[in-house]
């Protein structure tokens, strides 16, 4: 039997992507100004990096409009190990059925199929659990209930993704069967939960609403969910997502890419350590960056040092957060919601 030698120190972030443009449907790309070789998209590039902070990784951040999915997610590892991360989970995206911008050039399947090659080039490579990938789930999608546990049976992925934005709503009957057997078999579900999101899809966003998740928590209640993104603070969706997480025993919600971060860091941070403070909420908040969709604002390891230094540091904010809530944020709560063993953490430590 393996031992484990020491307690293990595993730092995790929850929430972060590795699809490539051409999983994004083609009108999207042109409406965003997304494709590299057009002069006119080219133009605006050179706009907005006269906006942006001299610091910004615009450039870095366009790069990756022209990589496959196992370059990005090459990436993403070499700025986890600058960052000191070592796991994370990378969720699919399904905006096939995407009512207004149309279908992906990529099928989802070979999306499926790439990630998956992609997450186990990488886990080999390092010889240990770098990334645990979440599939998508889109009750439009034919055969979805099939197509997904079949995918979580064979240990493909290790959870779920949910984007109500692409225009249905988590209580959606034809989800049932994939909650169930996440229950049955301990699989998290990550659900984007922020009045936000995609660009051009402003009028869907009120389908992420954490209300819609009231029915199928009723109906299944140790289901382990995570209502992504925590909402604007004071939001009525925030107050919800609370309520949730104090009603239900698996339900978490996770801190990835908020404006909030950048225009009010001193409320953002504050709202943070409250809620690092308070019962059982303290113990479902997860770490998470969205990476790479804010790439052109930060690395994964300057968005780490907002809670490790910048918080305390810059004047206009002063939230300082203690060593035992940094763990509990990124090591604690995301092992546990992710049902991680210590030896999927890292395998050296144990004989």
């Amino acid at each position: 039997m393996k031992r484990c030698l020491k307690e293990s120190s595993v730092k995790i972030n929850c929430h972060c992507h590795i699809f490539s443009l051409d999983c994004v449907p083609l009108e999207f790309r042109k409406r965003f100004f997304l494709n590299l070789k057009n002069p006119r998209h080219r133009f605006v590039h050179r706009l907005i990096r006269g906006i942006l902070p001299h610091d910004s990784r615009l450039d870095d951040w366009l790069a990756f409009l022209d990589m496959p999915i196992s370059e990005i997610a090459q990436n993403l590892v070499d700025e986890m190990d600058e960052a000191g991360i070592d796991i994370c989970t990378p969720l699919m995206v399904d905006m096939e059925y995407c009512k207004k911008f149309g279908a992906a050039t990529r099928s989802f399947e070979d999306q499926a199929r790439q990630t998956v090659a992609a997450v186990d080039a990488i886990n080999k490579k390092y010889n240990r659990t770098r990334m645990l990938p979440f599939i998508a789930a889109d009750p439009h999608r034919e055969g979805v209930v099939d197509i997904v546990i079949d995918r979580l049976r064979h240990g493909a992925f290790r959870g779920v993704k949910i984007y109500p934005v692409m225009g249905f709503t988590p209580d959606d009957k034809r989800l049932y069967p994939i909650y169930d057997y996440c229950v049955e078999h301990h699989v998290p579900i990550t659900t984007h939960c922020e009045n936000g999101g995609i660009p051009g899809l402003k009028e869907y966003y009120y389908l992420a609403d954490p209300k819609y998740w009231v029915a199928v928590l009723k109906d299944f209640p140790r289901l382990t969910l995570n209502l992504a993104h925590n909402d604007r603070t004071g939001s009525s969706w925030q107050e919800r997502i609370a309520e949730l997480i104090q009603t239900y025993p698996n339900v978490y919600t996770d801190i990835s890419y908020d404006t909030e971060m950048w225009f009010a860091p001193r409320r953002y941070f504050k709202h943070i350590k409250r809620m690092l403070g308070t019962p059982k909420i303290q113990h479902r908040l997860l770490y998470g960056t969205d990476w790479y969709m804010g790439r052109c604002l930060w690395t994964e390891a300057s968005y780490l040092k907002w809670f490790l230094e910048y918080s305390r540091k810059i004047f206009w904010c002063r939230v300082a957060f203690t060593p035992q809530e940094i763990k509990r944020l990124t090591e604690n709560n995301p092992k546990r919601f992710l049902r991680l063993t210590d030896e999927e953490c890292s395998p050296s430590l144990f004989l």
